[in-house]
């Protein structure tokens, strides 16, 4: 018998309340209005409300969030060379373009996470998408040299906030199939590095590369737009004590998908509990969370401040301690093979058709006598063919993400990876070269995407966006120092220890997801440290 709608839909005589009280552990005197008076959380909210139109929406958002800076990460691989012929740098001051970005985002991911988490979402995304629009479009008009340099920098600092938007949209989806949505979402990154890359074979050969990276700067004004609509997280809104504001955001989700709210008063999550299969199957709360029997009020504790030192502090606090070292590791190490493998690409392409066939191996980028790069049709073909690359890794991880868990698929496409890398040690034929680098490229971008929807489900609310941010910032690190590697021991005929390395560190990563303490799999998103703890058990 389906007792939730037994209790929601008959009279119960006076004698048969009093017994159900008892049973359910509540006040043997309360009235009948306390067994419908229940209190629920923002997770029973959004599950019961389930996706829709509104989580269409926010799907949308967050794409076009991961699509501008895929576009702004690729444009790295152009705005390079072009530089590089305008103003006579040498390779040393053309490579600092792109490494000044990448430190922006290291310093950008710790500031953004932190002010999300302090003063809200929204804000915190505001701030990053002004910041990033802002400096590319100044970029563009560059000067000279340092000026780029600078401006690139405070641009890779505002693509440092791009993750939370990301904890925003996670926050509105169903435990049941988020990590499917999560996972799906970073198509648009693949979407965004294919559109960057076409934009560069259609402006480069005939236009300034200025222009190229005014266009690129543009989907942020498009998010700018949109922002007005854009609403907070009710989960945010409950930590920091506005449960007012939390309702009226959960209103406007179940209007926008057509759905009824579930009767009772928000009360603050007691654990990050995995989701019952159907709504039949949720416990039964009394109104004693919020109130007592007879109808009064308890007042619930005031949350507390927290400052931004107290704040990353929370992150190596004994709960989240191993979570947090474990998370930065993993970013490092799936950012470090990811950007690595996409310079490998072309460069052990080139050493293999150099050393089979005794080509003269001069890769270094010509420049046109007006100034601009040579790069030639083939340049922008080995772009495309490795952004394209993507596309089945994210398939076979939207297909396991939720049969198999967070932990068996993120282990499964890492070892894929470095099982990929391993006949590289020898010599191939660039066919062969080209097809293993395609699956290892498969296989890490379709880990990617999982590391991105299970690392912001391990933390709580109240530092969800600074513990993304400090995991991201790690990944940047990683992907700050893979060129040196990739290209610095191709280069200087190290081609094996180059290869070695980066089938080692994904394979020797499958194997650390097994020191992960929690699958997160079917689990709603905890909002506090204890809270989290205590669903762990």
């Amino acid at each position: 018998m389906k007792l939730r709608m037994f209790l929601d839909n008959r009279p119960l005589p006076s004698s048969f309340a009093f017994c159900m009280n008892l049973y359910l552990g509540l006040d043997p005197g309360a009235d009948e209005g306390v067994l419908h008076n229940r209190g629920i959380t923002v997770d029973e909210a959004i599950e019961t409300i389930g996706f829709g139109k509104f989580q269409l929406g926010m799907l949308a958002y967050t794409g076009l969030v991961w699509l501008a800076d895929a576009a702004e990460m690729i444009l790295l691989s152009f705005i390079g060379p072009a530089a590089k012929c305008e103003w006579g740098l040498s390779s040393s001051q053309e490579g600092a373009i792109s490494s000044v970005v990448f430190a922006g985002i290291f310093l950008g991911a710790y500031a953004w996470g932190i002010v999300s988490d302090i003063h809200g979402r929204r804000l915190g995304f505001i701030a990053t998408a002004l910041f990033t629009f802002f400096f590319g479009m100044l970029s563009a008009w560059s000067p000279d040299y340092w000026f780029l340099l600078a401006s690139r920098a405070f641009v890779g600092f505002g693509l440092g906030g791009a993750p939370v938007v990301f904890s925003l949209c996670m926050e509105f989806l169903p435990a049941s199939s988020r990590g499917f949505w999560l996972v799906f979402m970073e198509v648009f990154w693949t979407v965004g590095s294919i559109a960057e890359a076409l934009l560069a074979w259609l402006i480069l050969p005939s236009y300034n590369w200025r222009l190229l990276v005014m266009v690129s700067a543009l989907p942020f004004l498009l998010l700018l737009v949109f922002y007005p609509a854009l609403p907070e997280s009710p989960r945010y809104l409950m930590v920091k004590g506005d449960k007012q504001g939390a309702w009226k955001v959960l209103e406007q989700v179940a209007r926008v998908n057509g759905a009824a709210l579930p009767s009772g008063s928000l009360i603050p999550s007691q654990s990050s509990q995995r989701v019952p299969n159907s709504l039949d199957q949720l416990p039964l709360r009394s109104p004693g969370l919020n109130g007592n029997a007879d109808g009064e009020e308890i007042k619930q504790p005031q949350p507390e401040k927290a400052g931004v030192g107290k704040t990353l502090m929370l992150l190596f606090s004994p709960e989240l301690k191993v979570t947090t070292l474990l998370s930065w590791s993993f970013f490092f190490a799936n950012y470090f093979t990811y950007y690595g493998l996409v310079l490998l690409t072309t460069q052990l392409a080139v050493k293999s058709q150099t050393e089979l066939h005794g080509f003269s191996d001069s890769t270094a980028d010509s420049c046109l006598p007006d100034g601009k790069s040579g790069m030639d049709i083939s340049t922008y073909k080995s772009v495309l063919i490795t952004c394209f690359a993507e596309l089945p890794g994210l398939i076979v991880a939207c297909l396991i993400v939720e049969r198999l868990g967070r932990k068996p698929s993120l282990g499964l496409l890492l070892f894929g990876c470095g099982i990929c890398m391993i006949p590289l040690w020898t010599l191939q034929t660039e066919t062969v070269t080209l097809i293993l680098m395609f699956g290892a490229r498969s296989c890490i971008m379709g880990a990617f995407s999982i590391l991105w929807a299970f690392a912001p489900e391990l933390y709580p609310t109240k530092v969800r966006s600074t513990g993304l941010g400090f995991c991201n910032s790690g990944g940047r690190l990683g992907g700050f120092l893979c060129p040196f590697v990739a290209v610095g021991l191709v280069e200087s005929g190290h081609r094996v220890v180059a290869v070695s390395l980066f089938a080692l560190v994904p394979l020797l990563t499958s194997i650390a997801t097994f020191l992960f303490p929690v699958e997160t799999q079917g689990r709603r998103l905890a909002d506090d440290i204890q809270l989290r703890k205590s669903g762990n058990h």
